[in-house]
């Protein structure tokens, strides 16, 4: 009797909840996770199934207006906080760039360990060929007015 107790309890615990986790990140660039939809399904992500998605505005967005538009490639992960902020910022400001996982692609965090051998952070931005280190609105700016 005991011994089928604790396979009943030992398989109430072990077994994996089913359930839907839904991200989306509102205009500020904070995120929020919810068993259910938000209001504006096109922010919706799946967790189940996240990835780092790089951002082309469509065609009926603003566009940046200057001579050339920014290079922007960023190192990143699913889970790091400065990163979707980062990626949040530059969307905002309708500036166009290539995201790289480097948990997902390991070419891409040998590029990055050899774009900055001494940073192991994240994330690691390529803005018009200057490297920055992690996620400073006024930083961005900053180079990217360069």
């Amino acid at each position: 009797m005991t011994t089928k107790l604790s396979l009943i309890l030992l398989l109430a615990f072990v077994l994996p909840v089913q359930a839907e986790i839904y991200k989306w990140i509102d205009a500020d660039g904070k995120s929020h996770f919810s068993g259910s939809k938000p209001a504006h399904p096109a922010s919706i992500e799946n967790r189940n199934e996240l990835e780092v998605k790089s951002h082309q505005p469509a065609p009926s967005e603003k566009k940046v207006q200057s001579a050339a538009a920014p290079k922007v490639d960023i190192y990143v992960t699913s889970w790091c906080p400065y990163c979707k902020k980062a990626m949040a910022y530059l969307r905002k400001n309708n500036i166009a760039f290539t995201a790289y996982d480097i948990e997902k692609d390991s070419a891409a965090a040998a590029r990055k360990k050899t774009l900055d051998p001494g940073y192991s952070g994240i994330p690691l931005a390529v803005i018009n060929g200057t490297l920055v280190r992690g996620f400073s609105e006024d930083h961005y700016q900053e180079v990217l007015a360069k």
